[in-house]
């Protein structure tokens, strides 16, 4: 016949076992609340709890962490950096969207869509912080809020001798559009120098005028 091992149990809620309630290395579980305890003996003498599958409680997790997926609306998640040009979508069923995006910038990008996926327009969108956004409906709506990094302005410029063909188009634009004005001193390299007498000069090839 089968003999049955039972480890320590407790039937309280919340019970935890302590380091003179257990061996080095023994087990213990608390039935209620499905937890399972460890006794660690090393440099510290402690009663670890063990991570289930359906744990409910702070997790510290020293080292690295790796999962190919993250399911939750991150409302609680601190210390995370997003590139710039990341986007948070949340999922919400009400009147009022608290929206955590943890984007840290007072330019977001909004936008609004019900569970087809269809845009919708907010009653208001008030920008409560620099990481959080509350939308509002007139009434419960069921969708997603789209939250991205905005506010990025591009700025710059480049030096004339370094695009090509500039001189030829500035030369061109001059010619077509006959930009000498009757006060202006022309002086050419060829058959004439002196002032224009003519208060548009077309095109000269030092030739005849």
């Amino acid at each position: 016949m089968a003999q049955i091992i039972k480890l320590k149990r407790s039937l309280v809620q919340n019970s935890r076992p302590t380091t003179s309630d257990l061996s080095a290395g023994e087990l213990a579980i608390n039935v209620y609340d499905g937890k399972v305890f460890l006794r660690k003996s090393g440099s510290v003498d402690t009663v670890q709890e063990l991570v289930t599958n359906n744990y409910s409680g702070s997790v510290t997790i020293q080292g690295t962490l790796s999962a190919s997926l993250f399911q939750g609306d991150g409302s609680q998640l601190t210390g995370v950096t997003v590139a710039q040009s990341a986007t948070v979508r949340k999922y919400y069923n009400g009147s009022t969207w608290v929206v955590n995006h943890n984007l840290d910038t007072p330019n977001p990008l909004v936008q609004a869509y019900d569970s087809d996926n269809y845009q919708i327009i907010p009653q208001s969108i008030r920008l409560t912080d620099n990481n959080t956004i509350t939308i509002t409906f007139p009434s419960i709506v069921s969708g997603s809020a789209v939250v991205g990094k905005g506010g990025h302005i591009v700025s710059g410029s480049v030096d004339a001798d370094n695009v090509t063909g500039f001189d030829a188009k500035v030369k061109t634009k001059l010619n077509i559009d006959g930009v000498f004005s009757g006060s202006e001193q022309v002086i050419l390299q060829g058959d004439v120098t002196g002032t224009a007498a003519s208060s548009s000069i077309a095109e000269i090839d030092g030739g005849n005028i």
